[in-house]
């Protein structure tokens, strides 16, 4: 696999020197525009397809932000609450309150984790700077006070996780772009930001990134090109390079525009933002690296192919929609949208969205013409469970 030292020339003329180490180089930008049909049955065995049950207890109110899988449960959030489902799609309860009191929170909390020592899921309320713990039955167990301003998050050790802080570039210097904390939300470690000289950073719009591989967490700051793997003693090490070629100019630019008008301010999105590459998710196995990410105001599902060394995005042109093939069942396209968990790579559709697309299509497998039939548009979505391959 070609390597290329971390020491890296850039596109718009400065350098950036991180350690002695080497990184990945991923041609992102040189083959945006390629796409590839690929059958989802290259990497996987089955796809179990689950509609959520919608009730009153359980309505999404905004896109998914997480699932995982613990014990045969589906613990799934969409920004304002977390939903137990059990494998079939069956609703068990709800997890978390909004409001301002103890064990309550404001609305569009970042992410959560699960405690498995302690049972125990893990929540940050960003307004108030604090850590909040529920037990899966959604009762309120403990909160604690973090003094930065709490993004996504994730394990490095059983005991200890990474939060991103969203605030660190209005910090005074030096910059810590994430902590290190425990379970008990004390801080172990803060890492310190390696800030460029003469670099602009703008108002960005797109999220951290962490993931879990092979035992590792790796992690990506939106103000950076490198994917980084963290150790158990808080080590960042590099591993991915993102060559983001001619649109590398790009990447200084403001995601929104604050215009003022009679006193009154309103943002928008920065039309010097449409060619700015911008990542939404990362997800990898041994044979792939899977990047979903935005540009030119579309969602697209790109992949690298780390034993060709290439990178092209994945589409079904049957569907015109990004993603592999479904040759299993010829379903919608599937995707990491939210990651891999459990063995098994995780996407959904909105139940409109799984009921126009499958519309009219022939040759789709009985079952699943049945569940998308049984489906309501307004209903909450529909989870595909994609088992990989050993």
């Amino acid at each position: 696999m070609k390597k290329i030292k971390i020491f890296i020339t850039l596109f718009i003329g400065f350098s950036v020197l991180i350690n002695a180490q080497e990184a990945i180089r991923i041609p992102m930008g040189q083959n945006i525009g390629k796409s590839e049909k690929i059958p989802v049955s290259k990497i996987a065995e089955s796809i179990r397809f689950i509609p959520l049950e919608t009730n009153r207890n359980c309505l999404f109110d905004t896109d998914i932000s997480k699932i995982e899988i613990f014990e045969e449960t589906l613990f799934v959030s969409d920004y304002n609450y977390i939903f137990r489902y059990d494998l079939n799609g069956k609703f068990l309860n709800r997890i978390g309150k909004k409001g301002r009191g103890p064990g309550e929170y404001a609305p569009a909390f970042q992410s959560f984790l699960i405690d498995k020592i302690n049972r125990n899921l893990i929540i940050f309320d960003m307004n108030s700077k604090r850590m909040i713990k529920y037990d899966f039955d959604g009762n309120f167990v403990k909160e604690e006070k973090i003094n930065f301003l709490p993004g996504k998050m994730e394990w490095i050790t059983d005991d200890n996780f990474a939060v991103y802080n969203m605030g660190f570039t209005y910090e005074k210097e030096p910059w810590h772009d994430f902590y290190i904390l425990t379970s008990d939300a004390k801080t172990i470690q803060k890492k310190r930001f390696k800030k460029e000289s003469g670099k602009r950073y703008g108002l960005i719009i797109y999220p951290p990134v962490f993931y879990r591989f092979k035992g590792k967490t790796r992690y990506k700051n939106p103000h950076e090109n490198i994917i980084y793997e963290i150790d158990e003693k808080g080590k960042v090490s590099p591993v991915y390079y993102l060559d983001y070629g001619k649109y590398e100019k790009y990447n200084d630019a403001d995601d929104v525009e604050v215009q003022v008008k009679n006193n009154v301010g309103t943002n928008r999105s920065n039309p010097d933002s449409f060619e700015k590459i911008g990542l939404l998710g990362l997800s990898e196995t041994e044979d792939y690296l899977f990047i979903y990410y935005g540009h030119q105001e579309q969602r697209k599902a790109g992949v690298f192919d780390k034993r060709e060394n290439t990178f092209y995005n994945l589409f079904d042109s049957d569907f015109d929609l990004f993603g592999f093939q479904d040759d299993l069942y010829n379903g919608l396209p599937v995707f990491p949208k939210v990651g891999i968990n459990d063995s098994f790579l995780i996407t959904s559709y909105t139940a409109m969205e799984f009921k126009e697309f499958l519309k009219g299509k022939g040759k789709t497998e009985s079952n699943l013409k049945k569940t998308s039939s049984d489906l309501d548009e307004n209903n909450n979505p529909v989870l595909m469970l994609v088992k990989l391959k050993e």
